[in-house]
């Protein structure tokens, strides 16, 4: 089931508030901004032709959640399938979030925001772009704007600039730009990438391949675990509401959640030896974990990526797969060299390294003709910038569910739009108060609790965070879950004007 792909209506000159991005989070703010605050007018826009973001472009082999979908899904819409699921059931899922909740008319596709100004004269955004159905410019205005894009360049995804590369006459692609015609049957198959889209992938296609070898700069985390759950299931053979089931089965996710982060943050040496142990038990004796399965950094730095039923260590203990744990070297016509001088013939090269880091959709933002660097923005709540007027960012959760953080923002922004209404306050601006305007400034993601490789290439580019509250933007789901919901507009930080 899916929503329209267009609205059945045209897209109003003036909106109180105008929505970037319909994925998850954009979806979210949707269901939030109609049932909290019903009397604002509010739409969404986005440059693809559909809703679902990462889980609308994504359509490689394997592609599914590494998270339960309980707390990848809404809080307010029950999952009724497998806790692991394929990213085509999730777009499934989203479609019918969107018209069970008749959200559909309010989401505007194929409209990419270009520029965004503020005017303090008009107290209000003028948003412009293209509409990319037929090449034509728009323009729309708005008194709030609110970014739900995500934290990534949908458009391509990164791939390192290896010597050599030019010269390799085989297949390049890339995951997240996966051609529909690709054949991979009977290939010498590189997959370059250590994350959870290597190890979705890799199992994925191993069968149909000649031979998949993995080629890994530094091992990363991996946890076993079965596509069930057993308490999910007993509940629905005793025919308990859906609704319920999904609340109890959240909750139990979340608190699993939470004993796992604070394990790894607490004895990070005995959880590093416990997922790796866990690991050597699934591969054939006297594989040499130690260097392709024991990861440099601690497991709290990185995500962790799920292997279902250990179906990647099964394609490797069959000889399907091939890890290799070294530096790229060079290219050639029909190879691959490793630093260590190991030369890997390839007829496809798959280069899963990652995505390119996206501030605020990369709009052009301006503030009173004024351009805006958000390198230089302190954050506020991780939710809106010191001096920025009527702008808020749905900025997801990281070690956890993305939806998790996400849900607590949306209804963070929604309570601060009906306490705007309720009081009559067009404008809300962030400010840093005296006490304030000393505290030594950070990484809006600190490097030593999460340092991907995206987050490192382009942290220069991201905004700032604040040596205390408010002005941090937190990692703690747990703590920030209390915080953002009690969180008082009297704070003496926001200023609001009539």
């Amino acid at each position: 089931m899916s929503a329209p792909s267009h609205s059945t209506t045209a897209l109003a000159p003036h909106l109180d508030v105008l929505v970037i991005g319909a994925g998850i989070s954009g979806i979210d703010a949707a269901y939030h901004l109609k049932n909290v605050c019903p009397d604002l007018t509010f739409a969404v826009l986005d440059a693809h032709e559909s809703f679902g973001g990462t889980w609308l472009i994504h359509t490689y082999p394997g592609v599914r959640s590494d998270t339960e979908v309980y707390t990848l899904g809404f809080p307010f819409k029950p999952w009724r399938g497998v806790p692991y699921a394929d990213g085509s059931d999730i777009l499934n899922y989203l479609g019918e979030t969107i018209e069970e909740f008749s959200l559909g008319d309010s989401f505007f596709y194929g409209r990419r925001v270009d520029s965004a100004a503020w005017s303090s004269d008009d107290q209000r955004w003028t948003v412009s772009g293209i509409n990319l159905v037929d090449e034509s410019s728009f323009t729309v205005t708005a008194n709030f704007l609110w970014s739900c894009h995500g934290y990534y360049r949908h458009e391509s995804g990164y791939v390192p600039e290896w010597a050599g590369l030019s010269s390799f006459t085989g297949q390049v692609v890339h995951p997240q730009n996966w051609p529909d015609d690709i054949d991979l049957r009977d290939k010498k198959v590189v997959v370059i990438g250590s994350g959870a889209t290597m190890a979705t992938l890799v199992p994925a296609i191993a069968d149909r391949c000649e031979h998949v070898t993995v080629i890994q700069r530094s091992p990363a985390y991996f946890f076993k675990s079965p596509n069930l759950d057993p308490l999910a299931d007993q509940l629905r053979e005793l025919q308990i509401p859906d609704e319920w089931i999904h609340e109890i089965i959240r909750r139990k996710a979340m608190a699993e959640m939470k004993n796992l982060t604070d394990v790894q943050l607490l004895h990070p040496d005995i959880s590093k030896s416990v997922m790796i142990n866990q690991v050597a038990a699934q591969l054939p004796e006297g594989y040499d974990v130690a260097t392709h399965f024991t990861p440099r950094h601690a497991p709290y730095e990185q995500r962790i990526a799920r292997i279902l039923d250990g179906d990647l260590f099964q394609k490797i203990s069959d000889g399907k797969v091939t890890m290799v744990t070294d530096t790229i070297d060079s290219f050639s016509e029909t190879s691959i060299r490793t630093h260590d001088g190991q030369v890997i013939e390839a007829d496809v090269v798959i280069s899963a390294t990652g995505f390119n880091l996206s501030v605020m959709g990369d709009v052009a933002f301006s503030v009173d003709g004024a351009t805006v660097d958000f390198s230089n923005a302190v954050t506020y709540r991780g939710v809106m910038f010191a001096n920025l007027p009527n702008l808020a960012w749905t900025f997801g959760a990281l070690r956890v569910s993305w939806t998790m953080r996400a849900d607590l923002v949306n209804q963070y922004v929604t309570r601060l739009l009906s306490y705007m209404k309720d009081h009559h306050h067009a404008v809300v601006l962030p400010q840093l108060r005296s006490v304030d305007e000393s505290m030594e400034v950070s990484p809006f993601m600190d490097p030593k609790e999460f340092n991907p490789g995206y987050a490192e290439r382009s942290r220069h580019l991201m905004p700032r965070s604040g040596s205390h509250e408010p002005w941090r933007m937190s990692l703690d789901f747990w703590s920030e879950r209390d915080d953002l919901a009690s969180a008082s507009f009297s704070d003496g930080c926001l200023t609001f004007l009539d």
